[in-house]
């Protein structure tokens, strides 16, 4: 009996995932089909499938693009490697929850006594509530200490400059200009400096950031510096790689 083969959009329908989704991990390497029908369409064997769904239950932990990738191609060790990761950050997430809600609670007994909580109180929360959403204690530190070392007027900078670029990324997604052509690959590659520049280089943090963006949206995440076809675009800026020479 022949196995059956699927179109990405037979594949994107039967999956819940869109085709944009399907080709830009085709396009990144991370799930290519592996056959062609007699008219040229690329075709999805059952492996493809069956590697789809390891891909999909990562995602799902929060794993990056770039570890699962590494994960499924190599000899099972990294994968339980990248398992062992996800589930110490859990575990501080946990954590982290943990002291939010024995925060909150104080709150409210406060709120429950007819008391107004302490200033104290109200920023133990807000931190607590930061870090639980976004960030482990480690980083949210790191990234407090930065921008605490770049004062106000280095903070606004950061930001002036990151909306300016995503203001020429939005009207390159507006024209459809290729993400491959250079001013498109000189305006990612600043994008890229710039985070970098504001996380101070800290590849944990910056990692948490963009994680944060895609969890939230764009909009939100970044308070409207960013949209969601600017952000788009810029990922497949990304994903054309503009530091590859």
């Amino acid at each position: 009996m022949t196995e059956r083969r699927w179109k990405i959009g037979e594949l994107a329908a039967a999956t819940g995932l869109t085709v944009r989704t399907l080709r830009h991990f085709h396009q990144i390497g991370l799930l290519c089909p592996s056959e062609r029908s007699a008219a040229g369409h690329r075709l999805y064997t059952g492996d493809d499938v069956r590697r789809l769904y390891r891909i999909l239950a990562l995602r799902e932990l929060r794993v990056s693009l770039g570890e699962i990738a590494d994960a499924l191609d190599g000899d099972g060790g990294d994968l339980r490697s990248v398992l062992v990761r996800q589930l110490d950050q859990v575990e501080r997430q946990v954590a982290l929850h943990s002291t939010l809600r024995r925060r909150l609670r104080s709150l409210d007994g406060s709120l429950s006594r007819a008391r107004e909580p302490s200033i104290d109180q109200l920023i133990d929360a807000m931190e607590a509530t930061m870090q639980a959403k976004n960030f482990t204690d480690e980083q949210f530190a790191r990234l407090r200490q930065r921008h605490e070392q770049a004062g106000e007027e280095g903070f606004a900078r950061w930001r002036q400059r990151m909306a300016e670029l995503a203001d020429r990324l939005a009207g390159h997604a507006e024209r459809a200009t290729d993400p491959a052509d250079p001013e498109v690959q000189e305006l990612a590659r600043e994008w890229s400096e710039t985070v970098v520049e504001m996380t101070g280089d800290d590849r944990s943090v910056l990692s948490a950031l963009y994680a944060k963006i895609d969890r939230q949206g764009p909009e939100t995440a970044t308070k409207g510096v960013l949209t969601t076809p600017a952000w788009d675009y810029l990922r497949r800026a990304f994903a054309v790689g503009f530091g590859r020479t």
